[in-house]
């Protein structure tokens, strides 16, 4: 079951992050909750499939469809919970950047994800990157 959750988690993040949001979807249990920390408008706890898709797409519209993923840092694999430490170049007008994320999200028994977890290596560089 690791490798069916691992390459679960990572199916996700390549159709996200390939701009394929609706496919990403599929993956996730009805009841998903991603959760974005901060005062962004892409921070906040999200419930649902469809309520996810929202934070998802906002994030692809404002860097332009471009979230180049840099490297992928390390994987840790728990008993429910993967994290993922990625590293990514991200553009808007005016602005580019690189940030670095941990991911934590946690697989249900069905293998779909059933929470994510987003944190960022400097939050206050993250805020001011989307603040216009």
């Amino acid at each position: 079951m690791p490798d069916d959750r691992l390459s679960l988690v990572q199916t996700f993040f390549t159709r996200y992050f390939g701009g394929h949001v609706d496919q990403a979807l599929t993956l996730l249990e009805p009841t998903v909750v991603y959760h974005v920390p901060g005062r962004a408008d892409l921070a906040g706890d999200f419930v649902g499939p469809n309520a996810v898709a929202t934070p998802l797409r906002k994030f692809l519209e404002l860097t332009g469809d471009a979230i180049d993923v840099l490297s992928w840092d390390d994987w840790l694999i728990g008993t429910t919970d993967i994290a993922g430490v990625v590293r990514v170049h991200l553009q808007r007008p005016g602005r580019v950047q690189v940030f670095r994320f941990v991911f934590l999200v946690k697989v249900s028994q069905n293998v779909k994800i059933a929470r994510v977890e987003c944190f960022y290596s400097d939050p206050e560089a993250f805020e001011r990157f989307f603040s216009w």
